[in-house]
């Protein structure tokens, strides 16, 4: 079965480019996504993965961390702390200081270099909360601009970074600005995230470089 019940004669051009991520191809990036997103894919039906949990919840006031924001989180983010629960509620003025300097409505694939240098410095706010938790809400936030970083995107970006753990975010931002930047990632991406949008429906946070780290995870963990 074709995604969207299209017949083989009616495949767009844009189905046989294959997303490209950290110099290495995702030929299946396009199943990954609908299949996250609960929609069918070339060989299943719909399935339930942690999308409605995290990426179908209203995001609010874009400079202002709510609980629904930090709950939300926890739908990716097994292991949420008390230390986690208390930053975001008592001490994270640092992190919305920094938030509240990016721009709302620029994707990561256009940011320039003082940008990209402002998201780095998220790893200056790690203590008490760990870079996954913060950028997982600041994603939350800034859907458009901010990845989130884990073990499994970390790890696939390690030959370009050079680094291991949360050293790596700097590099790992760059790379995947880079990655977003490029032309034929850049149109597949977007197509895939019109198709999903247009079949799903309902308001939802989801950009390319969302699409891009649901790939990523998915290709590992599905």
């Amino acid at each position: 079965m074709l995604p969207s019940g299209r017949s083989r004669q009616e495949v767009d051009p844009m189905d046989v480019v294959q997303l490209r991520c950290a110099g290495q191809a995702m030929p299946d990036a396009r199943d990954l996504v609908r299949r996250y997103c609960g929609l069918p894919w070339s060989r299943g039906g719909p399935e339930t993965w942690a999308y409605p949990y995290f990426d179908l919840i209203p995001g609010g006031d874009p400079d202002f961390v709510e609980p629904i924001d930090v709950l939300a989180c926890a739908a990716l983010h097994p292991g949420l702390r008390r230390e986690d629960l208390a930053y975001f509620d008592r001490s994270s003025g640092p992190f919305d200081q920094w938030l509240s300097n990016l721009p709302t409505d620029l994707e990561l694939a256009d940011a320039d270099d003082d940008l990209v240098a402002q998201i780095a410095d998220l790893l200056f706010l790690v203590d008490p909360v760990g870079l996954s938790m913060l950028s997982k809400v600041a994603h939350r936030k800034r859907p458009l601009l901010v990845p989130m970083f884990d073990r499994v995107v970390a790890d696939r970006y390690r030959p370009i970074t050079g680094e291991r753990g949360q050293l790596a975010w700097p590099a790992l931002v760059t790379a995947i600005s880079e990655d977003l930047r490029d032309q034929h990632n850049r149109r597949l991406l977007d197509d895939i995230v019109r198709e999903a949008v247009s079949e799903l429906g309902e308001p939802t946070s989801l950009s390319a470089l969302r699409a891009l780290d649901i790939a990523m995870w998915m290709e590992l963990e599905a």
